[in-house]
């Protein structure tokens, strides 16, 4: 019995590997010898195997310079006739009222989500002023905004419209207030595009 189920394995391998093996070449190859001489004059030679295949159906097909030189040439003598809507200045009136509606709408929007820097953070209402006039005093171009929440005053500086702004201030304001925080805020478009 062991040996009937290894001679069906054997014949199976051998059908299975006859299945795989290719029937026609699909490429005819050529065998040549080349021989070369080395430097000290002696003679090898070498065998070496040239693939030999129609590849003329795969490559691409361009038209003859001539016949794309007439294309050309017919193009020119016949004259090209535009509509009103192939001319851009058509499109630039139907497009200034629009753009118009947009400038005078972007025109009413005062605020943008930008960054402030939080400077005091206390019940004294005289060391928020001092924080205050500090800021007038060293920084002129920046404006501060006191806010009174009970029982608690908040000193906040800058309309910065990115971070980077708000991170070259911060630098120097840290080491007056150790406690200074550069907080995500609304703030004045105007104003914001003042600070340098």
């Amino acid at each position: 019995m062991k040996k009937h189920i290894g001679i069906i394995g054997f014949y199976g391998i051998l059908l299975l590997t006859s299945a795989c093996a290719s029937q026609s070449p699909t490429a005819s190859t050529q065998t040549g010898i080349a021989s070369s001489k080395t430097k000290s004059g002696e003679t090898r030679s070498t065998e070496h195997h040239v693939f030999q295949q129609d590849l003329s159906s795969f490559r691409p097909k361009f038209k003859d310079q001539d016949e794309s030189n007439q294309v050309v040439n017919s193009a020119k003598a016949s004259k090209i006739v535009f509509d009103n809507r192939d001319v851009p200045l058509y499109i630039n009136k139907r497009l200034d009222p629009i753009l118009d509606t947009i400038a005078s709408q972007n025109k009413n929007i005062k605020f943008a989500n930008g960054f402030r820097i939080q400077i005091y953070v206390g019940n004294d209402r005289k060391s928020a002023d001092d924080a205050k006039v500090y800021t007038y005093q060293t920084y002129p171009e920046i404006f501060p905004y006191l806010t009174f929440q009970q029982p608690v005053y908040k000193v906040k500086v800058g309309d910065f419209l990115n971070r980077m702004d708000a991170e070259r201030y911060f630098a120097s304001i840290k080491e007056t207030y150790p406690s200074a925080l550069i907080l995500p805020d609304k703030v004045e478009i105007k104003k914001g595009m003042f600070v340098k």
